[in-house]
């Protein structure tokens, strides 16, 4: 006997379960900060959010800034480790949760395993599901590992809706997945990392980035910023030094003039690292988007950024920050001197913090909320069809 559709809502407070393998404390990189920080905009906002994560701990369920956390336990990844799509071992927990708990108005999913068991529990009486894809379809990503291409296809095509992060991500996505994605940047939070803190006595570079992930490219920075020694023997490099399992198990020697930075993301802390650095350095080639870009910003700090992926919407004009040609080592040099100079500028702070502002989460959830509204609509409309 086929089960009952999904009940849903169409006015404003919604019941929304995020989804999403990983989450704070044990990784508070790039995703997970997006997923967080919606959470608990949304939760604000007064809709009623449950995120869905796993640890390598029991269950726990406990509520987190306004927002239900439910952690499941990670079973051991399905050999062969090394070749197949990552948390695949997790995608019957999501499945299960998902049919068996009929509170959720929207499902809304943030990694290709999450998102391809959401489409499935919506086979089963599941509710709609939204897929927001936090990186860059490229053809050596998709084929990458064993099982993300029809992952990734199979979530995307059955999805109600789905969104990328940028229009750098917008165009393989319509090239090489055959859908038309909503573009809907991530926030910042900006009164975390809108300090008062001054600027370091000595130029200092600051990369938030995880050097550990080789599309990082941690070695092109080091090299430019070894020869920019040779140019200002004072400059000095700070690195955060990532917790994240998946990224931090390879790592880099750094330079003379360089040094590892503990990562504390407690805005407090995190803003200040922004705040006293005269520019901040991406070196990533093809980002989706790039959070570090906008806390950056947000604090008042230029940004150097490569001209691919998202560094060019991001960094939008020179007031804010330098440009550097892809995998360019000179051009990377050339780029961080500049923005050394930039940063010393007075009127560089504000001009940092008002392109911020555009990413502010009281403005960028509008976009999350418009599109949830969208897909129940038209869920509602298709029943009564």
């Amino acid at each position: 006997m086929s089960k009952p559709p999904h009940p849903s809502r169409t006015k404003r407070a919604l019941r929304l379960v995020l989804l999403h393998p990983t989450y704070w404390p044990e990784v508070t990189r790039g995703s997970e900060r997006i997923v967080h920080d919606l959470a608990t905009t949304l939760a604000i906002r007064g809709h009623d959010v449950t995120l869905v994560t796993t640890h390598r701990d029991r269950l726990t369920n406990e509520v987190e800034d306004g927002v239900r956390v439910i952690r499941a336990w990670r079973p051991p990844e399905l050999p062969p480790r090394r070749l197949n799509e990552y948390f695949l071992s997790t995608v019957p927990g999501v499945v299960w949760r998902l049919v068996s708990d009929r509170r959720f108005d929207l499902a809304h999913a943030f990694f290709p395993t999450d998102a391809w068991a959401a489409v499935a529990a919506r086979r089963l009486g599941g509710p709609p599901v939204v897929f927001s894809f936090h990186g860059i379809p490229t053809r050596q990503y998709l084929v990458g590992r064993r099982h993300r291409l029809g992952l990734v296809q199979g979530a995307v095509a059955d999805a109600a809706a789905c969104t990328v992060l940028s229009e750098a991500a917008a165009r393989p996505f319509r090239r090489y997945l055959l859908r038309e994605p909503a573009v809907i940047p991530p926030g910042v939070l900006l009164g975390d990392f809108t300090v008062n803190e001054p600027r370091s006595p000595v130029p200092t570079l600051l990369c938030a980035a995880s050097l550990g992930d080789p599309r990082k490219r941690g070695g092109l920075l080091l090299a430019a910023f070894e020869r920019l020694r040779q140019r200002r023997s004072d400059v000095r490099l700070l690195v955060f030094r990532s917790r994240d399992p998946m990224m931090g198990a390879s790592v880099p020697e750094l330079p003379a003039g360089a040094e590892w930075l503990e990562a504390d993301y407690r805005p407090e802390v995190l803003g200040r690292s922004y705040a006293s650095a005269w520019a901040s350095v991406l070196p990533a080639v093809d980002e989706a988007f790039g959070v570090v870009m906008t806390e950056s910003l947000a604090a008042g700090t230029p940004v150097v950024a490569a001209r691919s992926g998202a560094g060019p919407e991001v960094v939008s004009s020179d007031t804010v920050g330098r440009l550097f040609e892809p995998d360019d080592e000179t051009s990377l040099l050339e780029a961080m001197d500049e923005a050394l100079d930039l940063g010393r500028r007075a009127e560089t702070t504000d001009a940092c913090r008002r392109r911020a502002a555009d990413y502010d989460w009281s403005r960028a959830v509008v976009p999350y909320e418009k599109l949830y509204g969208s897909v129940l609509r038209r869920q509602t409309a298709e029943s009564f069809g």
